[in-house]
């Protein structure tokens, strides 16, 4: 791995973790407990520049450091956190860059954020009651009123934000020479 493409990963990185740090509050009021933070748009920056797998490895990285500044969730936070961005970041990152245009951006955050969803629910399903000792029958009673419609809301708020601010970054980075032309 170059200088350059460590660099900004490890700049965009940085600002995930302040991002998870400074802006998080709920967004579904059914699980207050459930907070929004923007941590997954540096995260997504990541998978468009450079692909999945580095953006998979910055949320592992990002997912620990979570668990140790944060502290929410603990362990499991820390893994559910690792599961959700995981799969949205890696999912996202790699259609768009089977082609890099607009629409498979576009379309790789649908299924992204649809993948995510999917997975988020079965994992709360599945881990939620062994980890938590939460009956699974609780676990069910806000899965669609709550656990749904949160990953549904925060993957979609951050996708969009990815939308608006990608093409912008990766020009910026070009001009600054921190970045290689990538068709981006």
């Amino acid at each position: 791995m170059d200088l350059k493409k460590m660099t900004n990963i490890g700049v965009l990185s940085a600002l995930s973790l302040i991002l998870m740090i400074t802006i998080k509050f709920p967004i579904i009021p059914t699980v207050p407990y459930l907070l929004y933070e923007a941590g997954d748009l540096p995260i997504l920056i990541i998978a468009f520049l450079y692909g999945a797998g580095s953006a998979v490895g910055a949320t592992l990285i990002l997912s620990i450091l979570m668990a140790i500044f944060v502290g929410l969730g603990g362990p499991f936070g820390a893994f559910m956190h690792f599961l959700a961005t995981g799969t949205l970041v890696f999912v996202a990152g790699y259609i768009y860059n089977q082609n890099r245009t607009l629409k498979t951006a576009v379309y790789g955050l649908l299924l992204g954020s649809l993948a995510m969803t999917i997975i988020m629910a079965f994992a709360n399903l599945l881990l939620t009651p062994i980890f938590y000792g939460i009956p699974r029958q609780e676990v069910l009673k806000v899965l669609v009123p709550g656990i749904i419609p949160f990953n549904i809301a925060k993957s979609f708020i951050n996708s969009g934000l990815t939308l608006l601010i990608y093409k912008k970054l990766a020009a910026f980075l070009k001009s600054k020479g921190l970045l290689y032309s990538l068709n981006n």
